[in-house]
């Protein structure tokens, strides 16, 4: 190699380096597009929406999920009042005052859960800042619900206090776990009164008529009439009876005959003097196999 190449070699490099490094900072310089930018920030918007909405959905769930519970807790309070109510009405045994203190702090407990699961709800959807005025509504009315069952089970206590009940008997709280245990068995103890749960009425047929229980039907011109059941029978014109207590339906009538539908070796109609005195249950299992409903009509 000569010394003239090796010159123009040298000023090449000299010229060529500096302007790679000048088109090479340029490049870096410049960044992204226009419509590379405004396509990330499209993305990152859709992700910060996709994510609101999962958190909102997510919240609303989790809302939905402990409105039912508390309405399953507000109704478990009113089943325990109406058994308490009932319980309290004669002579209250020491068996008897037990189940009623065993109810009061299970009514406690459900009342605090309930309670506590609307503040955690509140706070969370004041934080969420999603506007859902659905759920505050919702949050409104289940609290006003347990503010008049607080001021009922407050005036059952009075009544209890009233009757030698202790006072730190009927305010104990229960643990997380106890309350598990407590309500657990209650709704078994509900469900097996549901599948126990019969109704009766007695009366004349003019008594029985008025209420909507009976009925004439068939015959011609008011002749051969039969007296059967309305098809619009109202439980409210019932009393409520549990299958597996019941045994005997006292009368006071000369005669008594069922309208209701039940084997008649089921159940057998005892007289004393000139009149009859009760219907007894032999077969309660087969008594009420037929029918929910013991109407009886006397004379």
């Amino acid at each position: 190699m000569n010394m003239t190449s090796s010159t123009a070699e040298g000023a090449m490099k000299r010229y060529f380096l500096p302007l790679v490094t000048m088109v090479a900072l340029a490049a870096c310089q410049s960044g992204p597009s226009p419509e590379e930018l405004a396509r990330d920030e499209a993305r990152a918007e859709s992700a910060r929406l996709k994510s609101e909405l999962q958190a909102r959905d997510s919240l609303i769930g989790e809302m939905t999920l402990s409105f039912d519970e508390i309405e399953r807790n507000i109704a478990l309070m009113d089943e325990r009042e109406k058994l308490i109510a009932s319980g309290a009405k004669d002579e209250i045994g020491m068996d008897k005052r037990q189940r009623i203190v065993k109810d009061l702090q299970l009514m406690n407990g459900l009342m605090k859960d309930s309670r506590d699961r609307i503040a955690e709800l509140t706070k969370r959807l004041d934080r969420s800042k999603i506007e859902a005025s659905g759920l505050r509504k919702k949050l409104k009315d289940l609290d006003l619900q347990l503010a008049t069952r607080d001021s009922a089970l407050a005036g059952m206590k009075d009544e209890l206090l009233a009757r030698d009940f202790k006072i730190g008997q009927i305010n104990d709280q229960l643990t997380a776990i106890e309350l598990e245990v407590a309500k657990r068995e209650a709704i078994i103890q509900q469900q097996e009164h549901e599948i126990n749960k019969a109704y009766v009425v007695m009366g004349t047929y003019d008594e029985l008529a008025k209420k909507g229980v009976l009925t004439k039907e068939g015959g011609v011109i008011g002749i051969g009439k039969r007296t059967e059941l309305s098809d619009k029978l109202a439980a409210s014109q019932f009393q409520e009876v549990d299958v597996r207590e019941l045994r005997r339906l006292p009368l006071t009538a000369k005669k008594a005959a069922l309208v209701s539908e039940h084997p008649k070796s089921s159940y057998q109609l005892v007289e004393e003097g000139d009149h009859l005195a009760y219907l007894e249950i032999k077969d309660p299992e087969q008594f009420w196999k037929l029918s929910k409903y013991a109407v009886v009509e006397t004379k």
